[in-house]
């Protein structure tokens, strides 16, 4: 795998900010869609079904296209990051499988307009993948959901593969970077802080008694993840209401976080690189930090489309139209 610079001397400051752009990241992908692949849909088995349709992207690549009238020219500064989490607690250097990727958001970047926005992409998007030998030669093709892609390799291939994958559906060259962490990373993230101080605004009795309403607590690694994670038994099962114990925990985090000194940072980092796949160096990190602040934030996208149960597997079918339009936000400009 490729971990460029990890180990490079880095300020305090960039340090920090490599800690609080990886937290971020990490409940992008582990509290936004772990809990809806593992918990909610539990019931639905992946395996893909019997369906014949391979996902293409109605616009590849081309400089210049001209769709009812209007004619769209092609964003030569943006650039694409793909975000994954895997359903796995493993040590990614111990698996023969690399997981599914049961989480995938697309960062993109428009340096030309400042911007920044993120795809959201449906796990159960049936697509066509590769599949590969152990000398990674492709050797056969397979109709499936598009977590399977992270899945047909170790933790390294599979997240290329499925980076590969999705580059392919959104009709551009490749990622200018890719990111895969697995479930193992919020402990680390709340104990290596000395546990995250929260008040306990939820009645969590039905899942967890020490969690007790209206106490101020200091959260261990495995009551963090109960905090963040937790959805059908507590408040009015709203992801709403998630989202705000989500967003009082980052608060807390970062809070704590900031009180760290150099030789701290650097070990969570180091840590976190141990359950995380990348080709992105701690120099990418600062600047996606520093981007998130000086960068104007869009609305998050995602494909329309229909989803079925075929089988009884779980099926995610991407509108044409709005796989056209997604394309033409991220990568065209109109009317030039």
């Amino acid at each position: 795998m490729s971990r460029r610079n990890t180990h490079r001397r880095i300020r305090r400051r960039d340090l920090q900010k490599v800690l609080i752009v990886l937290s971020v990241l990490f409940f992008f992908i582990a509290v936004g869609g772990f809990v809806i692949s593992r918990w909610e849909n539990k019931k639905y088995a992946t395996g893909g079904g019997e369906s014949s349709v391979e996902v293409e992207p109605i616009i590849k690549d081309a400089e210049t296209v001209t769709i009812d009238g209007t004619t769209y020219t092609r964003n030569k500064k943006v650039r694409s990051y793909l975000i994954m989490g895997a359903d796995s607690y493993d040590e990614p250097v111990s698996r023969k499988s690399g997981g599914q990727a049961d989480t995938q958001i697309v960062l993109v970047v428009d340096d030309e307009n400042e911007t920044w926005r993120l795809l959201q992409l449906d796990r159960d998007t049936m697509v066509m993948m590769d599949i590969h030998d152990e000398e990674d030669n492709v050797i056969a093709m397979t109709k499936g959901q598009l977590t399977l892609a992270h899945a047909f390799g170790r933790w390294e291939t599979g997240a290329r593969y499925t980076a590969e994958l999705v580059s392919k559906l959104l009709g551009i060259d490749r990622m200018d970077g890719y990111f895969s962490m697995n479930l193992a990373s919020l402990p680390i993230l709340n104990d290596a802080v000395g546990g995250v101080t929260v008040k306990v605004t939820t009645d969590f009795t039905d899942v967890d008694d020490t969690l007790v309403l209206g106490e101020e607590i200091t959260l261990t690694g495995e009551q963090a993840e109960t905090f963040v994670r937790s959805r059908m038994s507590v408040d009015d099962g709203t992801n709403q209401a998630r989202m705000a114990r989500q967003e009082a925990y980052l608060r807390g985090f970062i809070k704590a976080a900031s009180k760290l000194d150099d030789e701290q940072i650097l070990e969570i980092y180091n840590q976190l690189m141990e359950h995380s796949v990348t080709s992105m160096g701690a120099a990418d990190f600062v600047e996606l930090a520093e981007i998130s602040k000086s960068y104007k934030e869009l609305d998050m996208l995602k494909f329309e489309g229909e989803h079925i149960v075929n089988n009884g597997h779980m099926e995610f079918y991407i509108d044409d139209n709005s796989l056209q339009d997604v394309i033409l936000q991220l990568y065209y400009t109109a009317g030039n």
